[in-house]
């Protein structure tokens, strides 16, 4: 089953490739029908040479007319439904590109035109749209196509337009001239569809192997937070049974303790506390990437940044900081995982207090702008090295000038960004060492 759903998976990923380049593709025939229509009206009026021009309008205006019709079948049709008929539809762009380039070769000189060798352009561009047994197909109708042209014309049985002005003799009738340009055109065409077709499989394949990888690391990556949430659970709770035992012999409910053993006792509680800290941290980590789906729902971002406070505010201990809030009195209440958006708050908040020195300041701002959430949360602590600002989001990541002087997991931050984007937001930090550091977040009103 998870073979079927990789497969699945790459072939949906090498359909919208597909789809991506046929969109490329219809933006490039747009330049084409200016071309068109520009070359033809220059060839006329500045340059006074004559072929049939309103046979030539009218091409153009037939490929405009289909390359609309094209645009508007991409972007209305489902994904799922366009996926199902892709091949077709590419084939079918490519006909028809096909059919109009012959007949307006045709109309302007059939194989004296030199514009015939566009025709090389239009095989690498579609030759990496389609398989390799399809562009040689490809190749072959053109070849069938300008070969029986100039063929039918040269045999009189097509009639020949000839651009006066351009050419004084009929080369069209130079049975050898005729013979040369068919084959150099045919073997240009079969050997540009060799080279572009045998790099876009290579590209392909390589696609497919970096795809592979790609899922293979996937799955790598979820096994390990299986691990980590497993093994984080089977910590956690006998840590926390560690930590209630030890806080009722250090309280001297199991009898008095000598001063070098409760001390020692302490020290264990402290170490037992961090430990238990980390697991929980872990725990958390891996439940909120485990989660498909976050708990939406509405409410007001003034009740999620209070609670955070409240928590913040109770481990600050005894340090003298000035807390300053100013948040937008029109804020909407918002559509979002309200504990995750707690978290992050809260996350964000302690750092400002833990790395804030006695007397500083904290502000936490929070705005309105085009739809989105604006968070800042500023201080006047220690600051970021500026080596250190480029993985202070990574997973136990813990920034140069605090590592030795504080504790910490160095999750907390990697929790915080997992958060925001998981919301469909981005978070930036500021830092300035020694003048303190500025976290940046949004959250669209309404998370999907």
């Amino acid at each position: 089953m998870r073979q079927l759903q990789t497969n699945v998976h790459k072939t949906d990923l090498w359909q919208e490739e597909l789809v991506e380049r046929l969109k490329w593709l219809i933006n490039i025939r747009w330049a084409a029908v200016i071309f068109i229509i520009a070359a033809t009206f220059t060839s006329i009026y500045l340059f006074n040479v004559s072929f049939p021009d309103l046979p030539v309008y009218l091409i153009a205006i037939f490929i405009a007319l289909y390359n609309a019709i094209f645009k508007f079948y991409i972007n209305k049709r489902s994904a799922g439904n366009l996926h199902k008929t892709i091949r077709r539809f590419a084939i079918l762009q490519s006909m028809l590109d096909i059919l109009s380039l012959t007949v307006l070769i045709h109309f302007t000189g059939g194989a004296e035109n030199p514009f015939i060798f566009y025709f090389i352009f239009h095989t690498i561009l579609t030759s990496m749209l389609l398989s390799k047994k399809e562009a040689y197909i490809q190749a072959c109708i053109i070849s069938i196509l300008t070969v029986g042209l100039f063929t039918l014309e040269y045999l009189n049985t097509l009639p020949h337009h000839s651009v006066n002005g351009f050419l004084g003799i009929d080369l069209y009738k130079n049975k050898i001239y005729t013979a040369a340009i068919s084959f150099v055109l045919t073997s240009t065409i079969f050997i540009a569809t060799f080279f572009t077709a045998s790099l876009a499989e290579k590209l392909k394949n390589r696609e497919k192997e970096l795809e592979e990888a790609h899922l293979k690391l996937l799955e790598k990556d979820r096994l390990k937070d299986e691990y980590v949430k497993m093994v984080s659970h089977d910590l956690k709770s006998p840590l926390a049974s560690i930590q209630s035992l030890l806080e009722v012999v250090i309280g001297g409910f199991a009898g008095t303790l000598d001063e070098k053993v409760k001390e020692v006792l302490q020290r264990i509680q402290k170490k037992t506390e961090f430990l238990h800290h980390y697991a929980k941290d872990l725990l958390d980590l891996s439940r909120i990437r485990a989660e498909k789906n976050l708990n939406l729902k509405i409410f007001n971002i003034k009740e999620a940044i209070d609670t955070a406070v409240e928590i913040a505010s109770s481990k600050m201990g005894e340090k003298d900081i000035q807390l300053n809030i100013e948040i937008d009195a029109q804020l909407p209440d918002i559509k979002a995982d309200r504990e995750l958006i707690t978290y992050a708050f809260l996350n964000l908040i302690a750092n400002a207090f833990k790395y804030t020195q006695h007397g500083g300041n904290v502000w936490i701002k929070v705005s309105r702008k085009n739809g989105y959430i604006i968070a800042e949360i500023k201080d006047t602590g220690i600051g970021i090295p500026s080596n250190d600002m480029p993985h202070i989001f990574e997973e136990f990541f813990r920034a140069g000038n605090v590592i030795k002087t504080t504790k910490g997991t160095g999750l907390g931050l990697a929790m915080t960004r997992h958060i925001i984007e998981r919301h469909g937001g981005t978070i930036s930090i500021e830092s300035e060492l020694d003048k303190g550091t500025t976290f940046r977040f949004t959250i669209p009103v309404s998370a999907k």
